[in-house]
């Protein structure tokens, strides 16, 4: 049997993933204060996702970017969740 080699990430992993790794992403991204900007972010980073789609994962706290530490303008989750009022 093979191995399946990493866990698939989630659409918040990668683009937390993004975040970590393109400062203009990462400007973007701490820029955005609607669910509309984020999800345009999303979109123009690659991924296809809608806001209710964002604050299921979010609800769900499944992403690998799950621990919440820092502030808004520091963590990627602690900024969506700012971003979509949860």
């Amino acid at each position: 049997m093979e191995d399946g080699g990493p866990p698939l990430l989630d659409a918040l992993d990668h683009l937390c993933h993004q975040v970590e790794s393109d400062p203009e992403v990462e400007q973007l991204f701490y820029g955005a204060t609607t669910p509309e900007q984020m999800v345009a972010l999303a979109v123009q980073t690659g991924i296809l996702i809608e806001a209710d789609d964002f604050r299921a994962l979010l609800r769900s706290g499944s992403t690998e970017f799950w621990l919440v530490r820092g502030n808004d303008g520091d963590n990627p989750i602690a900024h969506l969740r700012t971003v979509f009022g949860l």
